[in-house]
């Protein structure tokens, strides 16, 4: 038998995900607590039941056991439900015609993390207006003010940021290009609204137990280290900014774990180098990792190891580096060749197979779960973060060797 077709009969469920809702799995009830290790869960063009894609995608990141839930907040969203981007002025129209965002937030998700730009029509690149920058103010207090005040004493926390800032800076993939000095500081400007706009909704609305922090993304750092023009060098260090979300293929793609650590560890140090001091933030480090994964193809089985490997060396340098968050890219698949051929970047796939991907943080997430429950329910606590590091390690690495070891069967 082919080694491809053993593959996908080894790591996929025996019947795909039909279109009837019954068929998402049945979750555990979620520790309240910090996994670190999340997914992107952004709609792409294939999904598996009559529930829209952003709820379809909300139940199954709920299905896999996470407490963390990333997606887009968008005027292209809007077409999704057949709407046009001149329907919504601002953010919180957007939130307003499509009720489909209230029930994801509420959901028992913990922690929520939005690319969120903005549907003002306002291109920074060029330039912005006193009228402007008030109108882009006013879209990110409102915003803030409303999850807020909607959340209040919910547990819940909410992350705002962007997609993939360099490559607005520069032109997506315009890596070799140099980034002019009005676009750094029309983006430098850009940045310092959105910050003040959410440091000061969060001053002026009454609330508890719900928090809200504003990041930026960036994705070309290495850039900076070489003193070249990017976000990481030139921007950040004027920006107020809360956190900095690292989309990383640049340096978690190397060819071991030794290798990515020693790539990812000075990238990510001089990312929160370049940072202003800031206090009252809830986690050791103000860097996470929004994006990281790699391509896999089914008639190659060996890039699936290859994909699976990579992987778990960035979950466990992440752990160990006490990074916040780690998010891979991601849920379902959005990336083909130019053939048309899936590069299966995604824990299930077009044909509503869960692949290796899937088992690995839905066995991670269970296992750490337990773990929590159990401990909460002995010690009338949870445990302390250096306690929770040292068993999530130890349950990355169960898993990963179990699921490895019937990888590696079905490819020889």
């Amino acid at each position: 038998m082919n080694r491809s077709i053993i593959f996908l009969l080894l790591f996929s469920i025996c019947t795909a995900i039909s279109g009837q809702n019954s068929q998402y799995d049945a979750p555990f009830q979620l520790e309240n607590y910090n996994f670190v290790l999340g997914i992107n869960s952004f709609p792409t063009k294939y999904q598996f039941t009559k529930d829209s894609k952003l709820i379809e995608q909300a139940k199954q990141t709920r299905a896999l056991g996470s407490n963390i839930f990333k997606t887009t907040i968008s005027e292209k969203t809007l077409k999704n439900y057949g709407l046009k981007p001149s329907d919504a002025y601002e953010i919180m129209d957007v939130i307003d015609l499509i009720p489909d965002y209230d029930k994801v937030f509420d959901m028992d998700f913990k922690y929520y993390f939005f690319w969120v730009h903005t549907t003002t029509g306002i291109k920074w690149k060029k330039g912005i207006s006193k009228k402007q920058e008030k109108t882009l103010y006013n879209e990110m207090f409102d915003f803030t003010s409303y999850l807020l005040k909607k959340h209040n004493n919910s547990g819940k926390t909410f992350f705002i940021g962007n997609w993939e800032g360099d490559w607005l800076l520069h032109g997506e993939g315009g890596r070799n290009k140099t980034p002019s000095k009005e676009d750094v500081e029309n983006m430098t400007k850009w940045f310092q609204i959105r910050q003040r706009a959410i440091a000061d909704a969060k001053a002026k609305t009454k609330s508890k137990n719900v928090s809200l922090y504003y990041y930026i993304e960036v994705n070309l750092a290495v850039k900076g280290m070489e003193g070249k023009t990017c976000i990481a060098q030139d921007i950040l260090p004027n920006v107020d900014v809360d956190f900095v979300s690292y989309s990383s293929y640049e340096s978690s793609k190397k060819k071991d774990y030794e290798a990515n650590r020693e790539s990812m560890t000075k990238v990510l140090n001089y990312i929160e180098g370049q940072l202003k001091p800031k206090e009252g933030l809830p986690f050791k480090r103000r860097v996470f990792i929004g994006e990281y994964g790699g391509h896999a193809f089914e008639d190659r089985p060996e890039t699936n190891l290859k994909q699976f490997d990579n992987a778990k060396d960035i979950m466990q340098i992440s752990l160990e580096e006490d990074l916040p968050f780690t998010l891979y890219w991601q849920l379902y698949n959005n990336e083909y060749t130019e053939d048309g051929k899936s590069k299966n970047m995604s824990l299930i796939n077009e044909k509503g197979e869960k692949r290796p991907m899937y088992y690995l943080h839905q066995n991670y997430y269970k296992q750490v779960n337990e773990y929590l429950k159990n401990y909460r329910v002995e010690h009338k606590e949870y445990p302390g973060y250096e306690d929770f590091k040292k068993e999530a390690l130890n349950i990355l690495e169960g898993v990963y060797k179990e699921i490895r070891t019937e990888l590696l069967t079905s490819l020889n």
